[in-house]
């Protein structure tokens, strides 16, 4: 550790400060609801059909996480199991499929990640759904160097934690302002050679969880340069591996996974067995940890 430098946290937000699975819920049935009237399931016989695609991709999903990887312009880049936003694109994919519709995958690409998804993300605003133990977690790291780094919109990640210091009585509001949002930790740059390609996970053997994440590595960095910290001094706090820790692992960091029932089993052994990893379900350990 440096002489001046104090140990720096980074805490992913969505999903690892909120409960995903419940503030997801307008996202899911907005987006349902979309999908039905674009396949023409107007009867309750292929609505019916309809809930019987989401319920067979939905067990899918659950029974193998490896064998169904979220992909981002090509490139698998996190498991599509882990959260209700991401389980919906191999949902919307085998639903057309199912129905022969939207057959052009450029288009169906741009409609499933694009249109669909912004449209129905909005239906979330205003109704944060935060893990327990949050607001004690925020609160008890005041005066330490701790940002929030993520893919989502720094606003909006800003309103929730004022919505979190609201309901909590205060003790959080600090942490607005050290948002840093736009991630966008799904892209891959491959010319980008700081750190190798790729990482061989055990348990993930139909693929390597891709590293050269450049734009979420100068978020990251621009961090450790404010404060004058080394990658060895930071700790980052996320609910997906490949997303949130897997880069800055590689790059020296602290990680802490905080998983959930959707999290893949490959995840929870590779970072509990990793020497600088540790898997938690219980925010609240964030305070021990650091």
């Amino acid at each position: 550790m440096s002489a001046t430098a104090k140990p720096v946290l980074c805490l992913d937000f969505d999903g690892t400060m909120t409960d995903a699975e419940a503030e997801g819920e307008p996202f899911v049935a907005g987006y349902l609801e979309d999908l039905e009237a674009l396949v023409g399931a107007e009867t309750p016989d292929a609505r019916a059909r309809v809930d019987a695609i989401v319920a067979e991709v939905r067990a899918e999903l659950a029974a193998a996480p490896e064998r169904h990887p979220f992909t981002w312009k090509g490139k698998a880049v996190a498991p599509a199991s882990v959260d209700p936003y991401l389980r919906m694109v191999p949902i919307a994919d085998r639903v057309f499929d199912r129905f022969d519709a939207f057959a052009n995958r450029v288009d169906r690409g741009r409609l499933t990640g694009g249109v669909l998804y912004k449209h129905n993300y909005g239906k979330t605003k205003g109704r944060p759904v935060f893990r327990a133990g949050a607001a004690e977690v925020i609160a008890g790291l005041a005066g330490t160097e701790t940002f929030v780094v993520t893919n989502s919109h720094t606003q909006a990640v800003a309103d929730k934690i004022r919505t979190l210091d609201e309901l909590a009585g205060g003790g959080c509001a600090w942490l607005a302002s050290r948002v840093r949002g736009d991630a966008q930790k799904f892209e891959i740059d491959d010319d980008w050679d700081d750190v190798p390609a790729e990482l061989a996970v055990p348990g993930l053997a139909s693929r390597a969880v891709l590293l050269r994440r450049r734009r979420y590595h100068d978020r990251l960095r621009a961090l450790l340069d404010e404060v004058g910290a080394t990658w060895a001094e930071l700790t980052v706090v996320g609910d997906i591996f490949e997303l949130d820790l897997a880069l800055p692992l590689a790059l020296g960091a602290r990680v802490v996974l905080v998983q959930s029932p959707h999290t893949p089993p490959y995840e929870v052994t590779y970072v509990a067995g990793h020497p600088r990893g540790h898997v938690t379900s219980d925010l609240r350990d964030v305070l021990r940890l650091v």
